[in-house]
């Protein structure tokens, strides 16, 4: 009796294994080519590295292998079972070859974001749920070569509305590099709130500016939660505090230390942050704390761009920035801009009259014009919405297109010579409800205009979802906005669009939810008939 349910645990093993060994990629690859048998994984394997920069690659997969079989893993400089090798020395080339037969698993790349959308690539391979007490866990023999159409594929989170700790953000990295997702642009500071710490200006991060009283979109959450009997629309207490004098306040920052914990970890995932300090509106937050920076001096919002002192606080902060994120691009916003207040200020009429500008527009261009050559002098590239186009705009910045109802935006930018990440609220804004057919809609959708020369199309530097957080009040709720639709948006942005099938994507996806489940994301079922 013991040998027969020896045999049958053998026999389970194997096809629980056979079972996990289906290739379904997303984003869908270049090639795939599948062959017979598979790779066991088992304890005590060494995962080799053949350039001292893979190490950090190497203890992340490290970690991935123990999470998800349960067993023990070994790394080391050179050669292992399973062996990540850089072929090559371009940062710039995101693509990779895994290769895994009977013997070995291997990842070769130029890059080391290439070895990790490898990583990605493997971590798809392996069951969705964690089989801890098997003898192994099966990989398929199969080789797949694979390189992204575009190489901004990220995604945006506004934790100036609704705050989301550390810990949360790290778990929506965690998820973006699942699928490839290699930027990151984080929203950091608006009207409800600043969330960076900035040590010249320590007021922004004080008890009455990184929190607040409730306002109106938490009213409406707090609505829908009763109405919807929904946790996930609560605010979480977590977040609040009292305050002497105010009572109890929600909100919260990330100090400089946490923001450098956050951006290594993106670092070894192949990610790279965004930061965005949005200028010159949307600064109702700074504007209160340091009432001299706004035009009447009475807190309220844009900055006042007639005065040298307010010059000073935005090179000051961004000097923080460049120090924080060392990356190419920092966001300036710029968007939705009240410029009706300067046509009304004396020393901003002053500044136009000294600049030779025509009207408030052409202010704020030279505002960011003169931030770009700040930017620049930091070795830094500047990107905004794209109401920085308004007034002129140099060839050197990039472009956010989110006004998906002005669809000439893309066409202009790339005529002047700009370059343009697509995030279209048509279809990329993932604090937009949803419906059975959103999914669909982003991915047979055109989201990179059609009547784009080749060109301008070299210009397109890729796309990203945006997940604007006023009625976002929680992880689950976050989860339930962003999933699956960050998978339709990393197949848009890797794949090439004559090789996107809905048909072909839609099982690949089912196939996945599985892999949702067992992560704990709280996605959007893909039919549903809650609102």
């Amino acid at each position: 009796m013991r040998k027969r349910l020896t045999l049958w645990t053998v026999c389970l093993t194997m096809c629980l294994g056979s079972a996990m060994a289906e290739v379904n990629i997303i984003p869908k690859p270049t090639s795939v080519v599948e062959k017979e048998g598979e790779f066991w994984l088992k304890k005590g394997f060494t995962i080799g590295y053949n350039d001292a920069s893979l190490e950090p690659a190497a203890n992340y997969l490290k970690e991935i292998l123990t999470q998800t079989t349960g067993f023990s893993f070994k790394t080391k400089a050179g050669k292992g079972k399973i062996q990540l090798s850089l072929t090559g020395t371009d940062e710039n080339d995101e693509s990779y070859e895994f290769v895994s037969d009977k013997k070995s698993i291997r990842i070769y790349a130029h890059s080391y974001r290439g070895i990790i959308n490898g990583i990605a690539t493997l971590r798809q391979l392996l069951p969705a749920s964690p089989r801890g007490g098997l003898e192994g866990v099966s990989i398929p023999s199969v080789t797949i070569k694979d390189s992204p159409n575009f190489h901004w594929r990220g995604l945006m989170l506004d934790p100036v509305r609704h705050f989301f700790s550390v810990e949360e953000t790290k778990k929506l990295l965690d998820e973006m590099a699942l699928y490839k997702l290699n930027k990151f642009h984080w929203h950091l500071s608006d009207n409800e709130g600043f969330r960076m710490e900035v040590k010249a200006y320590p007021g922004l991060t004080s008890d009455t500016v990184a929190w607040r009283h409730f306002n109106y979109h938490d009213r409406q959450c707090l609505e829908r939660a009763s109405k919807e009997n929904n946790p996930a629309m609560l605010i979480p207490w977590k977040f609040f505090k009292e305050v002497e004098g105010y009572g109890e306040l929600y909100g919260g920052y990330y100090s400089q230390e946490e923001i450098r914990d956050v951006v290594q970890y993106a670092a070894v995932r192949g990610i790279d942050i965004i930061p965005e300090i949005d200028m010159p509106g949307h600064n109702g937050a700074a504007c209160y704390c340091y009432k001299w920076l706004s035009c009447t001096q009475n807190g309220v919002e844009p900055l006042c761009l007639g005065r040298e002192s307010t010059i000073q606080f935005a090179e000051k902060v961004y000097d923080e920035v460049f120090q924080l994120f060392p990356y190419e691009y920092v966001s300036i916003g710029g968007d939705e801009v009240n410029r009706r207040r300067w046509s009304e200020c004396e020393e901003c009429k002053k500044r136009i009259e000294k600049e030779g500008l025509k009207d408030v527009s052409e202010l704020q261009a030279w505002f960011t014009k003169k931030m770009e050559k700040y930017f620049n002098a930091h070795g830094r590239r500047i990107l905004g919405w794209d109401e920085i186009l308004e007034g002129g705009l140099s060839k050197t910045a990039t472009v956010h297109w989110w006004r998906g109802d002005h669809p000439d935006v893309t066409q202009k930018s790339t005529s002047m010579g700009n370059e343009v990440v697509l995030c279209p609220f048509t279809f990329l804004y993932f604090d937009y409800a949803q419906d059975d057919n959103t999914l669909r809609h982003i991915y047979d959708g055109d989201i990179v205009p059609v009547d784009l020369t080749p060109e301008q199309l070299k210009l397109i530097k890729g796309m990203q979802g945006n997940i604007w957080c006023e009625r976002i009040p929680t992880e689950a709720r976050l989860e339930w906005m962003v999933f699956p639709r960050a998978l339709a948006l990393a197949e848009k942005a890797w794949t090439p669009r004559n090789e996107q099938n809905w048909d072909d994507f839609l099982p690949r996806l089912k196939a996945h939810l599985q892999r949702l489940d067992a992560m704990g994301i709280q996605y959007r079922p893909l039919q549903t008939k809650r609102p």
